[in-house]
């Protein structure tokens, strides 16, 4: 407990610090915000969907992979872990913070779309999905080759659900995907939460924590471990 308390502080005051960090998400915020203020809330909850599909896609999948990159560069990963620091402490005190963020960020989200009631809680619910962006990001900055790519995929997974409402082939694509089924999940009505949506997106969750351990017994958090040939 001690050592995820220690990840959670260092990583909520990197997050703070770092203007890279916050200011995409602040931006995904202030944007649905400044649409409301000028073109008043009759569409709102179609434009705060879209928003909070790119939050969760480019926003949560960049800032938890800049955590991995910035940790390594400056040899934090390796003080982490000779101090006794696990793979799964560092990933609970990580997704935390980003949780935290996320959780206050969902919440003015669903204050300009204009949510409340059971409505609001059923918008939360679906949010949380942002954890499968925690995981994730975390995750491609831990395969080699594919982690610079992370920013391009957290656009497709952000941008991607909006194309795919109009294209037929892309619904298909995306319809797998957890970031889609909560798009469309906060465009239903959400007096009920759609369990087959939630479903998606948990299983979405499932696939990538399986990879992170993989990828954590391949490689190591710090990018040193190498598995041994047979």
């Amino acid at each position: 407990m001690r050592n995820i308390k220690a990840v959670f502080i260092k990583q909520m005051l990197s997050f703070f610090k770092n203007p890279g960090m916050w200011g995409a998400p602040a931006t995904f915020i202030v944007i649905p915000f400044a649409f409301r203020i000028f073109l008043g809330a009759e569409d709102m909850p179609i434009i705060v969907t879209q928003f909070v599909a790119m939050f969760v896609g480019i926003s949560m999948i960049g800032v938890s992979g800049a955590f991995i990159v910035e940790d390594r560069s400056t040899m934090n990963l390796r003080f982490m872990g000779m101090a006794g620091v696990k793979p799964y402490q560092y990933l609970i005190g990580t997704c935390t913070t980003l949780l935290i963020v996320s959780i206050i960020a969902n919440f003015l989200f669903a204050m300009i779309g204009g949510r409340g009631g059971i409505e609001l809680v059923n918008f939360m619910v679906f949010s949380t999905g942002a954890t499968t962006s925690m995981l994730m990001g975390i995750t491609l900055r831990l395969i080699k080759g594919v982690g610079e790519f992370t920013p391009i995929i957290g656009i497709l997974l952000g941008v991607g659900p909006s194309f795919a409402e109009v294209n037929e082939t892309l619904t298909m694509i995306f319809s797998r995907l957890y970031t889609f089924q909560i798009q469309q999940g906060l465009r239903e009505d959400l007096n009920t939460l759609d369990m087959s949506r939630l479903q998606v997106v948990l299983i979405n969750m499932a696939v990538i924590l399986v990879l992170f351990i993989v990828m954590n017994l391949r490689t190591g958090l710090d990018g040193e471990k190498m598995v041994k040939p047979a």
